[in-house]
């Protein structure tokens, strides 16, 4: 054995490398869009990459250094069961809602002049009512806080 063949020995056992961490987060990649994806398309892509077992998917595990049957075997049942539910989502019963209708509701401030019933709060009916100070410094209760007590 030469230097040069026991150089590509060691690159291809080397697990430290950022290409191999490269080629595993791509396998990762296509085990989660497989199973949790989102998007059915790229979901049945990647079910179809796994399932079919191609050169591709064969090389990735080669470079990712794991064994493609092993991995085949291990996502056969995940596959099957998101199979199932998208099956089950595209051809399965439908459940219909009744349609309500609510009328939003209405809020209105009591700086407008007019309370939630339509009509000015009793305080505001009486104009000789004396505000309680603390509550005015507090903003509540007797009109805007004063800012600075004089």
């Amino acid at each position: 054995m030469s230097i040069f063949d026991q150089k590509l020995v060691t690159e291809n056992e080397d697990t430290t490398s950022p290409e191999h961490y490269l080629w595993i987060s791509v396998l990762s990649k296509a085990a989660h869009d497989a199973i949790y994806g989102s998007d059915w398309r790229e979901a049945k892509l990647a079910i179809s990459w796994f399932k079919n077992m191609g050169a591709g998917f064969r090389e990735v595990c080669e470079y990712a250094g794991r064994n493609p049957y092993y991995i085949h075997k291990k996502m056969e049942k995940p596959i099957q069961e998101r199979e199932q539910h998208m099956n089950m989502v595209k051809n399965g019963p439908r459940l219909y809602v009744e349609e309500t209708r609510q009328l939003p509701k209405q809020h209105r401030s009591h700086y407008r002049g007019t309370c939630r019933k339509g009509k000015p709060p009793q305080r505001w009916r009486c104009g000789n009512q004396k505000k309680d100070p603390t509550m005015v410094l507090r903003g509540s209760k007797g009109g805007r806080p004063k800012l600075y007590v004089v």
